[in-house]
């Protein structure tokens, strides 16, 4: 898949199909080419920068939700040592993760579809 937009479209295909119970949304208008004036009316009622791409709203174990940072295969946001990539939008993007894991929400970085999909059903089975 070339870009996020078509795994947010498959991914949530994919929900629908096998799991019709739950609720999720995608922040589709992070990637979204706007007007100035759209972009500034977004900015001004989304001012944290770095929000993931997903958010499953369902509790499971000790987690209140599940939010992804959806990134394209073959674009791992880290370096093959585990750490991450340099670049000001990643950071913003761990930072927001790291914020909303201490609300209590399981939060990380997905590569392509398959580990979105392998990702949401280790967290549904609590695993």
């Amino acid at each position: 898949m070339s870009k996020e937009t078509d795994i947010y479209k498959a991914l949530s295909t994919y929900l629908s199909l096998k799991h019709k119970g739950l609720i999720w949304r995608f922040d589709f208008a992070a990637g979204t080419k706007m007007t100035f004036g759209q972009s500034n009316s977004h900015k001004s009622m989304n001012p944290h920068r770095g929000y993931p791409d997903f958010f499953l709203a369902e509790p499971i174990g000790k987690y209140s939700g599940l939010y992804i940072e959806i990134k394209k295969q073959g674009c791992s946001p880290f370096k093959k040592d585990g750490l991450l990539k340099s670049g000001e939008h990643l950071k913003e993007q761990q930072t927001m993760l790291q914020k909303l894991h201490t609300k209590g929400y399981m939060t990380l970085f997905c590569t392509g579809l398959d580990e979105c999909i392998e990702t949401i059903e280790q967290y549904l089975k609590n695993e």
